[in-house]
């Protein structure tokens, strides 16, 4: 029997005690489910509501189920699909995109190396792979600035009708994101180079570009093969860990960066902002300008750009809709500037449209925790509806919820603070908050590097298992097993040499 969840985008699995491992037995039925892709869903909120194995009563037991070595170590998250026919049989398997474009496919169970493929180019990539609806494919945004179709069971690629597609040229620094509207499934792949936002139609090939540096001309990949070279704009690249895509809107948000340059111009260079582009991921054309459907850039994009403080590399937080009357669509932004704001998502700037400055709810100052650079979580507490927004950064991970006054009005409120180091892409899982610290451009300096297993109500550390240097990379879990992937991978290293490691309950 099989169900698909529209929420997560993950698929939960029911099936006999003949094909359920033994550390994982239950008497009569055991749920499995994937992690499709970076932060579990579109939305990017990192809440695994599927785990049942593992929680804080017992998460302590957490104990080393395998290490294997790599030689092409991701800058990313892992992913994982359960139940996959492969020519050895029938296996849970956790692929792995190396920052070089080596993808490999692991047993979830064992460690061993199923299938590998190398995809080839150039350079160094900051991305994760993202797994088809429909569970046959996973996709890869490659160095050669391509987003490739691979069949999950032995590697093997699929090409013709538009495979593989441009999405370059320029590193892929975002993972990324499949949502599925009206029965139409989108691929988000954002790329530097002139900031190409790419989003391809799974179901039919074809695809729409947004550039963040030449916008007012769309559907271009400036300085691919056999497309025009004449954008000469750089800089507003996509920097978050990953795009978000909201449901309740049907808006994908990704931001542009601070780099190399110093404009900022509405319809034509879309630096330090964050945009809302429609699913299908079109431009619209208005004044000799390329727009989307909305934007936000602060006030003071100027200063910032200057001092290299992109407000969007923490990537974007949705809220659950709702908290707020007045304001039901809220989103948490951390940034590089040491800040964290609050926006509403239905209107950015306060405006009614795209190219306006400022118009946030909140610009809530967080120097302790310093460089926001990785994508955080949101959790529901199911024992009283309070719904959470965890921050990490250089200096650690905080937890936050949103208050909202006797007028309806929004605004963030810090509850706790864990200050213990440069941690990366958080998740919760069945009531624990799991985050890797010890990471970033000067991991070697650290003399702790761990994963954290943390009570999301109070901050408390509840287990760690021992990692060694790690960039960027994030953990996460599915079917009871803990993934973290370490190495010197990213900002500081080759990146050919590292570690999957896994973590479960004996």
């Amino acid at each position: 029997m099989r169900a698909i969840s529209s929420v997560l985008g993950a698929v939960i699995l029911l099936a006999g005690p003949s094909v359920i491992p033994a550390a994982a037995a239950t008497p009569d039925l055991v749920a499995k489910y994937d992690w499709p892709q970076f932060a579990l869903d579109a939305a990017k909120s990192a809440n695994d509501t599927m785990e049942a194995t593992v929680g804080l009563a017992n998460v302590g037991k957490l104990k080393q189920l395998f290490k294997v070595s790599l030689t092409d170590v991701p800058d990313g998250a892992p992913v994982m699909l359960s139940d996959v026919s492969t020519p050895g049989g029938v296996k849970d398997l956790v692929f792995l995109q190396g920052e070089h474009s080596h993808v490999t496919a692991f047993d979830a169970r064992t460690g061993a190396q199923v299938w590998s493929k190398n995809l080839g180019g150039g350079g160094i990539s900051n991305s994760s792979p993202a797994i088809d609806p429909n569970r046959q494919y996973i996709y890869v945004n490659a160095n050669d600035g391509n987003v490739h179709k691979l069949k999950v069971g032995d590697g093997a690629e699929v090409t013709g009708n538009g495979w593989p597609q441009l999405a370059g040229p320029g590193k892929s620094s975002s993972s990324l994101t499949i949502a599925t509207v009206d029965g139409v499934s989108y691929l988000y792949a954002s790329n530097q180079g002139h900031g190409h936002i790419t989003t391809i139609n799974l179901n039919t090939g074809t695809q729409h570009v947004f550039s963040l540096a030449c916008a007012n001309r769309p559907d271009i990949h400036f300085g691919a093969p056999g497309q025009p070279n004449d954008c000469s704009v750089n800089g507003p690249n996509p920097w978050s860990r990953g795009p978000s895509f909201d449901s309740s809107l049907n808006r994908l948000f990704q931001m542009g960066g601070t780099n190399n340059g110093t404009t900022w111009v509405p319809g034509k260079v879309w630096r330090q902002s964050w945009v809302a582009l429609p699913p299908d991921g079109s431009t619209a054309m208005r004044d000799g300008g390329g727009y989307p459907v909305d934007s936000y850039t602060p006030s003071n994009w100027a200063s910032s750009v200057k001092s290299d403080q992109d407000i969007g590399s923490g990537g974007l937080l949705i809220m659950p809709a709702g908290i707020s009357p007045k304001v039901p669509h809220l989103g948490v932004q951390p940034g590089k500037d040491s800040k964290i704001r609050l926006l509403n998502l239905a209107d950015l700037s306060g405006k009614g449209g795209a190219g306006n400055l400022g118009g946030e709810l909140q610009v809530f100052s967080f120097p302790q925790m310093g460089n926001m650079r990785s994508q955080g979580a949101v959790w529901t507490n199911p024992k009283d509806g309070a719904a959470w927004a965890f921050v990490t950064g250089h200096g650690g991970v905080a937890g936050f919820q949103i208050a909202v006054d006797a007028n309806g009005n929004p605004s963030l409120s810090l509850k706790w603070t864990l200050l213990n180091s440069w941690t990366t892409s958080a998740f919760v899982a069945n009531g624990v908050l799991y985050a890797a610290n010890g990471g970033g451009e000067h991991t070697d300096t650290f003399k702790t590097r761990q994963v954290q297993a943390i009570d999301p109500v109070t901050g408390k550390v509840a287990w760690t298992g021992p990692i060694g240097q790690h960039h960027w990379s994030s953990p996460i879990m599915a079917n009871g097993v803990l993934y973290m992937v370490d190495g010197n991978s990213g900002g500081f290293g080759s990146g050919t040499s590292g570690h999957l490691i896994a973590w479960s309950i004996p």
